[in-house]
């Protein structure tokens, strides 16, 4: 093949989760301005010509919006939730978040849930949301699409990168990538880095056809989910972000002894804070600056508490290299 992918053998070896987590909802000095327009979000549908769920969207509540009477509106500013998460769980990590840019920004913040990485990319690239939480490839594909601009990137355990872990089963007896031929896999979403992309490398690498390899492949459209599945055994393996699987053993340590990683990838780009190409520079520039020095601030460092990182740190274009390899090594196949 063009580009020979790093693969850790023993991998779960290695792979230390985090502690048991106490982080509950954090109570902040200010009420939680957030206007949820709500996402409707499938489980599954299929690999080979994935179904992407359709996003029904309230009605924007304009009294919240435009003030009470007599106040003068503060501006709107729309962000974008597409992460390996179910809504709850990402509106339940992110909403210290959206809080302290409500108060830093003095602006009402609207909350998006897209159903897919594809659907937040169009609302960036439209100016749907001015500000989005996405995934690294998705990042690389607006980038390189219509000028996306990464603002900054969150740093987990000292790291400003993850991994794709393939999971299987711990007593499954399959003890690598190619023992999962003919088998069911778990996807996350068909534009992710570490739920999709790396998993199809790792088929091209064994000279497989990626539409025969798995017996059934399914798309799960979150991390969260893809665990779930592979847990309770409606599938045989799953890719997934390294990062939400250190969560979702946190949160259930027997997770650890029931599932096991039999590959990892090299380290990518974490998903990062993105902007919009509509927005204008001055607002830019204040985003940048709130997400930057979050940790300056006794609110800013309950944040990123809530949210498990040690800071946000500006991107290296560096970081997201190793996955525009892999897009071109699986778009060359087909």
């Amino acid at each position: 093949m063009p580009h020979s992918r790093q693969v850790r053998k023993n991998p779960d070896e290695k792979y230390q989760p985090l502690a048991r987590s106490r982080w509950r909802w954090m109570r902040v000095r200010r009420p939680l301005s957030v206007l949820l327009l709500a996402a409707v979000v499938s489980l599954w549908g299929c690999a080979s010509a994935p179904q992407l769920p359709e996003v029904r969207l309230n009605q924007l509540d304009r009294t919240l919006a435009a003030g009470s009477v007599g106040i003068s509106p503060r501006p709107v500013l729309k962000v974008g939730l597409a992460t390996m998460m179910s809504p709850r769980e990402s509106l339940l990590r992110y909403g210290p978040l959206l809080d302290y840019l409500n108060s830093k920004l003095e602006r009402h913040v609207e909350v998006v849930l897209a159903s897919s990485q594809t659907e937040m990319l169009e609302l960036l690239r439209t100016g749907g949301v001015q500000l989005g939480l996405v995934g690294s490839l998705a990042y690389v594909q607006g980038a390189d699409g219509f000028g996306l601009k990464a603002l900054a990137v969150p740093e987990y355990q000292g790291e400003p990168t993850h991994r794709s872990l393939i999971l299987v089963r711990r007593y499954s007896g399959l003890e690598e990538f190619a023992h999962l031929k003919g088998h069911t896999f778990a996807y996350t979403d068909p534009v992710s880095a570490t739920g999709w992309l790396y998993p199809q490398t790792l088929v091209l690498e064994l000279n497989e056809a990626v539409e025969r390899f798995f017996d059934r492949a399914l798309f799960t459209g979150t991390d969260d989910k893809a665990i779930q599945a592979l847990d309770h055994g409606l599938v045989d393996g799953a890719a997934v972000n390294s990062v939400i699987y250190d969560m979702a053993v946190a949160e259930d340590p027997d997770l650890a002894r029931r599932l096991r990683a039999i590959g990892s990838s090299e380290p990518l780009g974490s998903p990062p804070v993105v902007v919009s190409p509509t927005v204008g520079s001055e607002l830019v520039a204040q985003l940048e600056s709130v997400f930057l020095q979050m940790g300056e601030d006794e609110e800013g460092r309950a944040v990123l508490q809530s949210l498990r990182l040690d800071r946000f740190v500006a991107p290296d274009p560096a970081w997201y290299e190793p996955i525009r390899l892999m897009l071109e090594e699986v778009e060359a196949s087909k």
